[in-house]
């Protein structure tokens, strides 16, 4: 007779934080802390790693000594300035109680990849599980202020997630010893950044204990130096000691604490992360489309008054026409580059339909790559333009090369290309022909108005509606273009009240519906509705493969969640054979 062993309760671990944090060591750090009792057995038994760990060890002599343990895995590097691992992957921890699955992840600010491929790589692995227990965000004690660093690596990973994730972030410090196995100077800058950003995780003393937790690795560095033959004095195998009983009784504080919780479904992160990519990617494209499809009606209306003064009552309504659709199209240019958008440094031409364009000729970087740490083209006023090379050497982020603040700085991967579809038409289907066009620009108002309502009601951070503000910024252009530019000066100021509406109504249309989603956070649009509408948008009769071509061509593949749920469980179901512990 077979006896079935219980199944043991499984718990998954997000890791998160910047470069350089010691998200590896700290997972080594856990993974010797659950097969130990104590540090004295620790000691005998020798460090156990996951991920290969190298350091350089100085003795008191100044001789300095590398040491490593664990085979070289291509899955991890020891090029500084670049994040140790470059892509994610689980490793599991048996327990005599649970399993723990702990993601590693590359580190944010990563100079190779950039963290917008980091993320898309985060995301589709997360696809393989159905929850997250904890998300922990991994910090230095150390941050004595509010740097634009620090910022902006906090934004960045609370961007990431779904608003029901807050119950989740865990904030755990490491290396620790320094501050006396406390949060340091970096609590106060967390503090003012979390109550600017209203998400209220360490107001009240108890909220702080449930959410902060402090460990330090030094003991488990200790162990591989024994591993290695390499002696230490007694006094610094005592403090080794204490500073494993810390780390110890943290790390199952920190899964007590996770147990309480609901795990965040990864469905309605991974959901929220492809409709930013989508809105992220569409949002000024569509508003010059818009403005391309009014600009359309508006000749086919004159086209038609003129054919039915001077040829209709003479002509035949069979008589073919051609008509012109006015589009857009991405025409990615040789190298990125950020340039200036400040009136100052603008330039005015007319083509030769006697048309005033603007020109940004003041580049102030090229090649510039803001977009692999996930700026989006045509962004302005956006803190992450102070990394820029042209904004980060003066004070202020003022650009070197033209003086101007970053907000009036834009980074550019890709100019729009007018284009024209050409086609004959009959007079007769003329309104026909109007209609059409009249339905898709009020759609793709409709969609992009969807978009943003989806991404308010579902984000952690306040959301910076892009598309508003580029009809705002198109606004500014037409005004110091002069009277030449006032007919498209009202149309985009139609656009943006017209958008201010399609919002509204949308927002009201979807507040006491059962279409929500059961979370009392996204009353709204769902995940389910932004696909759809997305893939709407593609079908559009005229303006459908001009919206396509901004999307690019990689797409997510539909077999990949599966792939990497099957790969995930595998790797589980290895654990628990006692293969990778």
């Amino acid at each position: 007779m077979v006896i079935m062993e219980e199944r043991k309760k499984e718990y998954t671990i997000l890791l998160l934080g910047e470069t350089g944090v010691g998200k590896s060591t700290w997972i080594n750090g856990i993974r010797n802390y659950v097969e130990y009792k104590t540090f004295q057995e620790a000691v005998l038994g020798g460090a156990k790693v996951l991920i290969p760990s190298s350091f350089t060890h100085t003795s008191r002599a100044g001789v300095d000594t590398k040491v490593r343990l664990g085979e070289q895995d291509v899955n991890e590097r020891e090029e500084t300035g670049k994040s140790a691992t470059k892509s994610p992957r689980t490793y599991v921890l048996e327990h005599e109680d649970f399993i723990i699955n702990l993601i590693d992840t590359p580190g944010i600010r990563d100079t190779e990849h950039g963290d917008a491929i980091n993320m898309e790589a985060i995301m589709s692995h997360l696809s393989g599980f159905k929850e997250i227990h904890a998300i922990c965000i991994l910090l230095r004690p150390d941050e004595s202020r509010l740097a634009t660093r620090f910022t902006y690596c906090i934004k960045k990973l609370l961007h990431t997630f779904n608003r029901d994730a807050v119950q989740n972030l865990k904030f755990c410090f490491t290396k620790t010893r320094e501050s006396n196995y406390g949060p340091g100077q970096t609590i106060s800058s967390l503090r003012v950044l979390l109550k600017e950003l209203k998400i209220d995780l360490l107001e009240t003393e108890n909220s702080f204990e449930r959410n902060t937790f402090y460990f330090d690795n030094e003991a488990f560095r200790f162990l591989v130096l024994k591993n290695n033959g390499i002696e230490v004095t007694k006094w610094e195998e005592k403090s080794f000691g204490h500073s494993w009983d810390q780390s110890v009784e943290e790390s199952f504080r920190l899964f007590r604490e996770m147990m309480k919780l609901k795990g965040h479904s990864t469905e309605r992160t991974i959901s929220l992360n492809r409709a930013r990519n989508v809105v992220v990617k569409l949002s000024k494209p569509l508003a010059n489309i818009i403005d391309q499809c009014s600009k359309t009606i508006d000749q086919l209306v004159s086209d038609k008054e003129f054919f039915l003064v001077s040829r209709y009552p003479q002509g035949n309504k069979e008589e073919e026409r051609s008509a012109k659709i006015l589009a857009v199209r991405k025409k990615t240019i040789e190298q990125p580059r950020t340039v200036c958008t400040h009136k100052d440094c603008l330039t005015i031409r007319t083509n030769q339909k006697g048309e005033n364009k603007f020109f940004y000729d003041q580049v102030c970087c090229e090649p510039c790559y803001l977009n692999k740490i996930g700026l989006s083209p045509e962004t302005t006023n956006d803190l992450r333009l102070r990394f820029c090379w042209s904004m980060y050497t003066l004070k202020g982020g003022n650009c070197s090369k033209c003086t101007h603040s970053y907000k009036d700085h834009m980074h550019i991967t890709y100019e729009y290309e007018h284009v024209l579809s050409t086609f004959n038409y009959k007079f007769e289907n003329l309104p026909e022909l109007l209609n059409e066009l009249q339905h898709e620009r009020e759609y793709i108002i409709m969609a992009i108005s969807t978009f943003a309502n989806f991404l308010e009601n579902n984000s952690i951070l306040p959301y910076k509606d892009s598309f508003l503000e580029h009809v705002t910024f198109l606004i500014r252009d037409a005004e110091l273009k002069g009277e030449e530019s006032l007919g498209e000066k009202e149309r985009l100021q139609e656009l943006k009240r017209e958008y201010e509406k399609k919002r509204d109504e949308i927002e009201k249309a979807f507040a006491n519906t059962e279409n929500a989603e059961s979370s009392p956070h996204t009353a709204g649009v769902t995940a389910k509705n932004v696909l759809e509408t997305e893939a709407k948008l593609y079908e559009l009769k005229h303006y459908g493969e001009f919206i396509k071509s901004f999307m690019g061509d990689k797409k997510q593949s539909s077999e990949e969640p599966t792939h990497n749920r099957f790969s995930a469980v595998i790797l589980r179901f290895a654990a628990r054979l006692r293969f990778l512990i």
